[in-house]
């Protein structure tokens, strides 16, 4: 389901800490179970200026990653159906025999052992954030993994 472009501009203008942080059409697919913690997301994410899509489960992230590319997949691991850990295994796996290149993800978990962390990083995710999380965090976390810089 898209949510749409959460602002109208396509630049805007991100703070972080002492520097600035631009994000121009940036596209983000959230893969959560819980509305609350959507909602929350979305809030995060508002600044922004990203187009976001969500899925509710992994079958969906999974099925949409298919059909669209994102700049950016923000992944629950703890979910029905297929849990974020297959999920992104299923991606990775259809991003190798596509031959497209790995979309960043960020594994995020109410789970904090060692192990939840493990094989998420090992099924392919390229960080992991553990619950609750805060707004600065998120963003600043996202800022980095799309390889944008404060300046």
């Amino acid at each position: 389901m898209l949510h749409g472009t959460l602002k109208d501009l396509c630049t805007n203008t991100h703070r972080q800490g002492k520097g600035t942080v631009n994000v121009v059409n940036c596209s983000i697919l959230i893969v959560d179970d819980s509305e609350d913690f959507l909602n929350l997301l979305l809030t995060y994410l508002d600044d922004t200026g990203c187009t976001v899509a969500v899925a509710r489960d992994g079958e969906d992230a999974v099925d949409l990653c298919e059909r669209k590319r994102f700049d950016l997949i923000i992944m629950d691991i703890i979910m029905p159906l297929m849990d974020g850990v297959d999920a992104i295994r299923a991606i990775r796996r259809m991003e190798a025999q596509t031959r497209r290149s790995p979309t960043p993800i960020l594994a995020i978990s109410g789970e904090g052992s060692l192990q939840t962390g493990v094989d998420s990083m090992d099924a392919g995710a390229t960080r992991m954030l553990v619950k609750p999380i805060t707004g600065q965090d998120l963003q600043s976390t996202v800022m980095e993994m799309m390889g944008k810089t404060t300046r």
